[in-house]
């Protein structure tokens, strides 16, 4: 049966389409522009290839590079969704923040499926080395050469894609650090991964990586034994390198588990993320500098601190009344954020609870200036603080005469 719509029905379907596409992907005053869509034309696999990226808020007024997540079966959700966890969960010191990559489908069942499909010789299948060959040679150079990254990839994917994370964990362990396998098809071609595993993981270098992978209680019999069995072989060859989960999530089935199964995979890469307020407290910057420097040796590249988490410590410096400690966090700020408003207003605040009046006004001023530069909400605060500063200058002034 032929669904017939009619034409102002397609009229207010096209302009419903053109209204979140520019919601999401265009640029204009005043905007949050979640992410765009960039195209590559790719040798590897003769086609073009469109992806989503999303880089974190606050990208253009900084020079912080990031650790990217590349998400398979990429769409509109898949990049707000992905971007929207890791924002939440980045705010609360919980993961750093990062630049998302998510990859859309042209043949998805090619693309992702490691050996061909016996059961159907006519469909295209068994593309998944040439997929993530594209990915290496192609993928990775134009994200690393169009935006600031880390050393640091993060892989996901979820049921077909997620049996195509879990492939590259095995077969291209060089490729990414951290593997996201959500339901992933671990039954495929008679338990290949697991004697994959069983053959490889002995030889393989493991050294700063995570593998994270997921099944339902209410999935299919034969998704949850795969996953069982993956899981033996692992528990079985216990590589000691090695950070990995098994997370057999109850009440959920092989759609539902994805939200929660992202959610817990990045809580297992990040476990030990956030550092202890207590001991910052008691130990200031020496224990942030300790802190990074283990952290750093976890995940194998130098980790400096966000500007939410460098502001977080100031004010905690400040309200002890650690001054110059303060002084010097907000400081580190600079360097990696020099076009934020808000970290030269935070170091205005510092040097005015130190009395250092002038070079409160100043730094005030330069919140002010770039604040106005890029329509800061925050702008009306900026200038208050300046006048704060000024009045308490000229008082001081006065009490002096």
């Amino acid at each position: 049966m032929k669904l017939k719509i009619n034409p102002m029905r397609k009229l207010l379907l096209a302009m419903l389409v053109l209204f979140i596409s520019a919601t999401v992907f265009s640029q204009i005053a005043n905007e949050i522009v979640l992410a765009k869509k960039r195209h590559i034309q790719s040798k590897v696999l003769d086609e073009n290839r469109t992806i989503l990226v999303s880089t974190p808020l606050g990208y253009d007024q900084s020079n912080t590079a990031y650790p990217v997540m590349y998400v398979l079966d990429g769409s509109v959700n898949t990049i707000l969704f992905a971007s929207g966890l890791v924002s939440d969960l980045s705010s609360r010191v919980l993961c750093p923040e990062m630049i998302i990559v998510a990859i859309e489908n042209t043949d998805r069942f090619r693309d992702m499926t490691p050996t061909p499909y016996d059961r159907n010789p006519n469909l295209a299948s068994g593309g998944a080395d040439k997929f993530l060959k594209f990915i290496e040679t192609e993928l990775f150079p134009f994200i690393e050469k169009e935006y600031r990254t880390l050393p640091y990839r993060i892989f996901k994917g979820h049921s077909a894609s997620g049996m195509c994370v879990i492939h590259a964990f095995l077969s291209h362990n060089q490729m990414f650090n951290a593997y996201i396998g959500i339901s992933p098809n671990l039954w495929w071609d008679s338990n290949l991964f697991s004697n994959t595993a069983d053959e490889k993981l002995d030889k393989m270098n493991l050294k700063h990586k995570h593998l994270y992978f997921s099944t339902g209680s209410k999935e299919t019999a034969h998704n949850i034994d795969g996953g069982q069995t993956f899981y033996e072989t692992l528990k079985k060859k216990n590589p000691t390198m090695l950070k990995w989960k098994f997370d057999h999530i109850q009440d959920e089935d092989h759609g539902s588990l994805g939200t929660i199964a992202f959610y817990n995979a990045l809580r297992f890469i990040y476990s030990g993320w956030k550092f202890d307020m207590q001991k910052a407290r008691s130990n200031g910057l020496s224990y942030i500098d300790e802190f990074l420097k283990i952290q750093s040796e976890i995940y194998g590249y130098e980790i400096s601190p966000s500007e939410a988490e460098i502001t977080s410590i100031g004010y905690m410096l400040l309200r002890q009344k650690k001054y110059v400690e303060a002084i010097e966090a907000f400081q580190r700020n600079i360097p990696k954020n020099p076009q934020s408003a808000n970290v030269y207003d935070c170091l205005g605040d510092a040097y005015l609870a130190y009395k250092e009046y002038d070079l409160s006004i100043k730094n005030y001023k330069k919140a002010i200036e770039l604040g106005t530069l890029n329509e800061d909400e925050n702008l009306e605060t900026y200038k208050r603080n300046l006048e704060k500063a000024t009045e308490l200058k000229n008082n001081t002034k006065k009490e002096d005469q």
